[in-house]
């Protein structure tokens, strides 16, 4: 039997389920879905094709999506790629790149997320905290199977290579209409409010930090279904990229930086 109260209905006799508990267990199903799917592979992207796959899926997305002007290269390349604490992570799907990331680890650069974050990451340094940013992020999936999409598959690969290589706590600025994706299932918990953020058009932006050393007591959900099941070693091994194909993408970097030396237009920004 119902009733009406302000034009909404209520049902007596019946104890609304609390909104916690319900997400609570929507979260729950989608990690009880999760498994490394065979028909993806993840690895760190060396090869030249890869890597130009990588970077053309991240230009579309980021072009499409307002958050980057075309270019004659159709690829984006940052000053931090030119760099060995830079690594790009790809799932391959039937061998081609569906999803992408970039794990920047704290060196000659800084962070890229430092141009509008600087105090927040100059106090994680002080703390003596090792830091890389997620980066350059684009997933070429099907809307209608999220919960298995690439960057689920590619998502343990990078924590699990982060941590590897020494770092504490991952960084990520995001829209503020994902950060809600971002804390439920892949253990970000927000750091800073929402800013402009030039590096993509002016975009708004938050900041997100997932610490991967109290990771398993602040969202053991997450730590299970990141570290549950580790990568081979050889997944973990660096690989410098060939000088040849550095050289490649320098030019690549000063053209799409208008000539000018890209390095110096980094420092500009994050200073």
């Amino acid at each position: 039997m119902t009733e009406s109260r302000g034009g909404s209905p209520v049902v007596h006799g019946a104890s609304p389920q609390p909104r916690a508990e319900k997400e609570g267990r929507a979260v729950d199903l989608v990690f009880a879905a999760l498994k490394r799917r065979s028909d993806i592979e993840c690895r760190v992207a060396t090869s030249r094709q890869e890597l130009f796959e990588a970077f053309h899926l991240v230009y579309e997305q980021y072009r499409q999506s307002g958050l980057m002007t075309p270019n004659a290269c159709q690829m984006r390349i940052t000053p931090y790629h030119l760099l060995p604490t830079t690594e790009v992570l790809v799932a391959l799907e039937r061998g081609k790149v569906n999803c992408t990331m970039s794990v920047v680890r704290d060196g000659e650069l800084g962070l890229p997320m430092e141009s509008v974050y600087h105090e927040e990451v100059a106090s994680l340094r002080l703390r003596e905290i090792s830091l890389a940013e997620v980066s350059c992020l684009a997933d070429n999936h099907d809307p209608a199977a999220k919960s298995q999409s690439a960057l689920f598959q590619l998502m343990p690969l990078v924590a699990q290579l982060a941590y590897y290589r020494g770092v504490d706590q991952l960084l990520i600025a995001v829209h503020p209409r994902h950060a809600r994706f971002y804390r439920r299932f892949l253990g970000f918990d927000v750091i800073a409010e929402e800013r402009t953020y030039g590096k993509v058009c002016g975009k708004p932006a938050v900041a997100l930090s997932a610490d991967l050393v109290h990771l398993s007591v602040n969202h053991p959900r997450v730590h299970q279904w990141m570290f549950g099941e580790p990568f081979p070693a050889a997944v973990m091994e660096c690989s410098p990229l060939h000088w040849n194909l550095l050289d490649e993408m320098r030019t690549i970097v000063d053209t799409c930086f208008g000539g000018t030396s890209a390095h110096e237009r980094e420092l500009e920004l994050v200073v």
